[in-house]
């Protein structure tokens, strides 16, 4: 059996479902949206996010391989829209097994990602 099929039986039985805007056209998709933790790491004297709570400020996106996102896309997922700050294909043997992307609520503007990082490359 083949990886993507593992992944796409994960995603239609987990996944949340999530419009992708492209150029005018939506497509709708199974998808795993989390919240990003600080530097993208759990630490050991970390405390665990509640069930069902996240800050919003950026989310890790998790979809099928067939369906790329490129940075600036437009998703709508759980009453939010929200933009690609950054998506890449993961791909093993010639197959594109899934697309991951880092999203940001449209409310922050992307300028304040880039200041976010900034600030904690200085610590």
């Amino acid at each position: 059996m083949k990886l993507t099929s593992y992944l796409d039986r994960a995603l239609k039985k987990f996944g949340n479902t999530v419009r992708i805007s492209r150029g005018g056209r939506t497509e709708v998709v199974k998808a795993f949206v989390q919240p990003l933790r600080r530097r993208h790491r759990l630490y050991i004297n970390d405390r665990y996010i509640p069930a069902g709570y996240f800050d919003n400020r950026y989310l890790l996106y998790i979809g099928p391989g067939d369906r790329p996102l490129k940075d600036g896309m437009r998703i709508y997922c759980k009453h939010t829209w929200y933009t690609v700050v950054t998506a890449e294909i993961f791909a093993s043997h010639d197959e594109d097994i899934y697309v991951w992307a880092i999203l940001m609520p449209e409310y922050r503007r992307k300028e304040d990602y880039y200041d976010d990082f900034d600030r904690e490359q200085d610590r």
